[in-house]
Formats: C-alpha cells, structure tokens, sequence
C-alpha cells in the first residue's frame, strides 16, 4: 500500500471478501445519501472531489484529498466520516475495510471495473455500476479534472479487458449456464417457446436473461399467482399453477427453479406432454434444489433433463478457463494503468511553470533573433537592450500565470489550472530546459 501521503488520491471500500453483509449493509449509500456525504466531504475539506460505488457487493469512497490541514492519516480521517454519517462504530469500519492511495487506488478500481474484484471473476454488470456511479456523480458536479479523467480510464480499461480476453466470454452462474445451454439447443430463441416454473430470484434472472437473448414467447407458472404476474410485467403470460400440466407440452424448453422439496414434474406429467408433441423434443432445465424434475424423465424418448449437476459441472469448467485470463486481464490492466499516472504525473505545477517558462523563452528568442536579422544597423547595446526588453515583458507575462498556478490551495483546482495551461500553451514536460 502506498504511503498516504504520497499521493492526493484516496480510497477506503468494504465489500465482500472481508466485511459482513449485516455491516455492507449499514454502510451502503442510496443515491440521495451519496450526494450528500461528498458534499459534506467536500464542506469540510477531506476531499476536493469524490465518486461512491455502492453496490451489495460493496462500498467504496474515491477522491482527490480536500484543502483540510489534517494532523494524521487523511484515510484514517475518511473512514471515520464513513463511520459517522452512518452511525457505525469506527472500529468496526476499521477492521471490515481496506484503504488505498496513489497507484494502488487506481488499481484497485481498474480491477473492480474489469470484474476481477467481484465475486462472480469476470461479472460484467460491475462495469455498468461503475459507470452509474461516475455518471452519478458527474451530473450532480461532485467530479472535476482527476476523477473524470480516472473513471473514464478504469471504464476504458474494463472494456478493454471484456473485448481483448476470454473473462467474460464464459458464464459461470446457474442461470448463465443454463442459457448458454438452450442457446446451443435451439441457436435462434425468438421463435422458441419456454416455460418457466417459479418466480423467485432465479427465475428472474432467468428471465432477464431470456429477453436479453432476443426470446419472445416466455410463460411463467408460480404457486403465488401474483408473483407470476408481477415477473411478467416485463413481457410474457403469467398462468396459475394448476395449469402446469397443461402448459408442458406447449413448451420447447421448461426451466424450473422452485423451493419444493420434491419433484413438481413427474415422469409421467412428461410422458404424456412428450406424446402431444409429435415427435418434437421437449427440453427440460431443473435450476431447483432439490431437484424440481424427477431424474427419471430422462429416460423417455424425445425428453432431455439437465439438472443442477449437470450445469455445475460446465460452471466449474468454466470459471476455471476464466482464471486462465487473469494474466492477461492484469496486463491490460497495467498498461492503462500506466497512462494514467504519467498523466496525473504530469499535472505537478512546479514541472508545469518550467515547461511554461521554456516555452516562451523559445518563443522570445526565436522572435528576437527573426527580428535583428532585418535590423542590421542596430548597435551592439541596442541589441542588448532590446533583448532585456524581450525577457521582462516575458517575466511579467508569466508573472500571474505561475501565481495563480503555485497560490491555489484547492488541489483539484490547481490541478486543473495545469492541466489547462499544458493544453492552452502545448506545454512539454519532458523537455530539458
């Protein structure tokens, strides 16, 4: 870890690996108290910007450190404003959290933003958060110069490890698996038709899954009727549970994802839907533990059931090609973190003024030296003066740019200013003077 002061840029997070999801959850910030936590970081002066990812997963505060004269840690100082804006015990934020600065704040949320931090290795879906989260604090004016140049490298830096490598390429939840399967099955869902047994957090997941995938037809049978409904509001018709039977043979695949203790498809319930479908195949996911299928209905002609040991055997393989691409992903990663910090890097004021005032002497003595040549019956002391003349109405050029520059308090402001005047005036740092 870095020391604190090495760096303006801070983090302090809480998220799966280490805190407990009764304290996640006391520390999770709404939308509304996301605002209003970076504006009173700001008010007091712990931070000059500020972006807050809140997800189930985890919490994490990013920022430029603020203007406040801090005697200690300027972490130890941010988790304890997390502690008190959420009513939490310091040392119980203390001991469930992690703090980072400098490199490794960067770092770290380029490996978030590229799901390596997540607890599904490669989940894209962290990816869209961390970008609500930037737009979220971009439009309400919580981000300046540092903190949209980061997010937008860490979002540039996620895609780049989804389309460059293998991370996402293969799905390692149940329900993923259990897609990836029918869209083997049947390669074109749309005109497909599925049942789909349960209304619960699998089935909608699912189901979300399903209408991502382009499927059209898609029944939802529950024994809460309501529940059924509810899930179909999105699309799809949603059928009471006595009308289960009825509705297999209408199915191409049947996913089935209840709490029952034991199977709600018989052999026999598949038997009879199987023979009112003339030789078509019927397809049966059992998502459900335990199993939702009775297992003998793999033995009937035309009936393919794949139950949760099944699909958790192509999840395990494929989590393991997926950490496969961890190298890789962690090369990308280095790379843009690189370019990031020689930007920040470039942003210190005192190699900015020096690029500055190399920059107009260039400019001074090329113009002199343009300007004497058509001038050839000056003398040697006019010369001399004309040139002293050149040099201070430099020096008082730059004399409120380098003030303004070297005077601000506000890092994220005197950031900024350099940033700007490394653009406006095509500034080369790496230049020797």
């Amino acid at each position: 870890m870095s020391h604190p002061d090495e760096s303006p840029l801070l983090l302090v997070g809480w998220d799966f690996r280490q805190t407990p999801v009764e304290l996640r959850e006391r520390l999770a910030f709404t939308p509304e108290r996301i605002e209003e936590a970076i504006q009173r970081l700001r008010q007091e002066g712990l931070l000059a910007e500020g972006v807050i990812v809140s997800t189930c997963n985890r919490t994490e505060v990013y920022g430029l450190r603020g203007t406040a004269d801090l005697e200690g840690d300027p972490l130890v100082a941010l988790t304890r404003f997390v502690a008190d804006f959420h009513g939490v015990p310091l040392p119980d934020v203390q001991a469930a959290g992690f703090q980072h600065s400098g490199a490794d704040a960067v770092r770290h949320l380029f490996r978030v933003a590229a799901g390596l931090e997540s607890l599904a290795l490669g989940e894209h879906q962290i990816l869209g958060q961390v970008r609500e989260a930037f737009r979220f604090a971009s439009n309400a004016g919580l981000t300046r110069a540092v903190l949209n140049r980061l997010f937008q490298k860490a979002l540039e830096a996620g895609k780049r490890v989804r389309n460059e490598t293998g991370l996402n390429s293969r799905p390692i939840s149940i329900p993923g698996v259990a897609i990836e399967l029918a869209q083997k099955i049947y390669e074109d869902l749309a005109p497909r038709r599925f049942l789909i047994l349960g209304a619960g957090e699998t089935s909608s997941i699912f189901y979300d899954l399903l209408v991502a995938r382009g499927a059209k037809h898609i029944e939802v049978v529950n024994r809460t009727f309501e529940k059924a409904e509810a899930l179909c509001k999105r699309g799809g018709q949603a059928y009471p549970w006595e009308e289960l039977a009825g509705r297999i043979p209408k199915a191409d695949v049947v996913v089935s994802a209840t709490s029952a203790t034991e199977p709600v498809i018989t052999r026999e319930d598949v038997r009879k839907a199987v023979s009112q479908r003339r030789g078509q195949p019927l397809f049966f996911l059992d998502l459900g533990i335990p199993r939702n299928v009775d297992p003998q209905v793999a033995d009937l002609d035309n009936a393919f059931l794949y139950a949760v040991d099944d699909l958790q055997e192509i999840a395990e393989r494929n989590r393991q090609e997926r950490q496969r691409e961890v190298v890789p992903a962690m090369a990308i990663l280095e790379e843009e973190l690189e370019d990031f910090l020689a930007w920040f890097g470039s942003l210190a004021v005192v190699p900015t003024i020096a690029a500055l005032r190399r920059k107009f002497e260039s400019i001074r003595e090329a113009e002199f030296d343009r300007s004497l040549e058509k001038l050839n019956n000056l003398s040697p002391a006019d010369r001399e003066k004309i040139r002293l003349m050149a040099q201070s109405m430099v020096r008082s050029l730059l004399r409120r740019p380098t003030e303004a520059l070297k005077e601000e308090k506000d890092p994220a402001r005197r950031l900024e200013r350099a940033e700007a005047a490394q653009v406006l005036f095509d500034l080369d740092l790496e230049a020797k003077g």
